[in-house]
């Protein structure tokens, strides 16, 4: 169910009826081809951090609605490659369509910028797919070893932060912001995407709630220190500490 406490709900929404749109292949459905689980923040947190930062910021136009769907696409793209397996007696066309599907989401993301004039975002895209792979290469290489914490920090940071951050920062200079305004709203996406991995990866309670904590730091940073009007990105805020305390498993009893 979508966030109602979002200002900018109206614009989530149009967003994501559109991304369902793009995903409506024939003759077969996106769900016959690849069975991607998607929760209630895999399916929000990347264009809602890019309609948060450009509301906050001023920018109310059609191209940050471009950039939340070219993001989301490029997270989709991402996670449906993941799906991929190579057991011996796994069918070939299940072999086959998380690729290809994977392939083609990444596709609809470069013609998302061509079509909305967003080429200049390409190359810094580009290098967060590539850091986004190393992460996932670093986590299949990791898959027999019991790595600590901060190791696991490190692949949550190139697998799933890299792109928050990037959505926040792309956001910010789509809206014309000074630079190091951009280099802060980079870093509370960062810290969002950091927090928002760790509780997949299920790290304590107490690594998250640090993780959140700097993001709330930053947040009150950009509030001394400029004049924009942060409901938006608070809001935000507020959704992942509430989804992210709800996505905890209960402690056994």
């Amino acid at each position: 169910m979508m966030p109602l406490e979002f200002s900018f709900v109206e614009k989530l929404n149009l967003v994501q009826a559109r991304l369902r749109q793009e995903i409506n292949f024939k003759p077969a459905s996106f769900e016959e081809l690849v069975h991607l689980d998607m929760d209630e923040l895999d399916k929000t947190v990347c264009p809602a951090i890019v309609l948060a930062v450009s509301r906050s910021c001023g920018d109310q136009g059609q191209r940050s609605d471009a950039l939340a769907e070219t993001i989301q696409f490029i997270y989709m793209a991402n996670q449906v490659h993941k799906l991929m397996k190579d057991d011996s007696d796994l069918a070939e066309e299940l072999r086959q369509f998380p690729v290809l599907v994977g392939d083609l989401l990444y596709g609809k993301f470069f013609l998302h910028l061509c079509q909305e004039k967003l080429l200049q975002f390409l190359a810094p895209l580009a290098q967060v797919i590539g850091i986004m792979s190393e992460g996932g290469i670093s986590r299949w290489l990791s898959r027999d070893k019991k790595l600590s914490k901060d190791e696991w920090l490190k692949i949550i940071e190139q697998e799933c932060a890299s792109l928050t951050a990037i959505a926040a920062r792309l956001s910010a200079e789509l809206a014309s912001v000074s630079l190091p305004l951009q280099h802060q709203i980079e870093a509370f996406g960062l810290q969002l995407g950091m927090a928002w991995g760790a509780s997949k990866q299920h790290l304590e309670e107490a690594v998250i709630q640090s993780i959140l904590q700097k993001a709330n730091d930053i947040l009150t940073e950009i509030s001394a220190e400029t004049q924009l009007q942060l409901q938006p990105l608070r809001e935000l805020y507020s959704f992942m500490v509430k989804q992210l305390s709800a996505s905890r498993p209960l402690p056994e009893i």
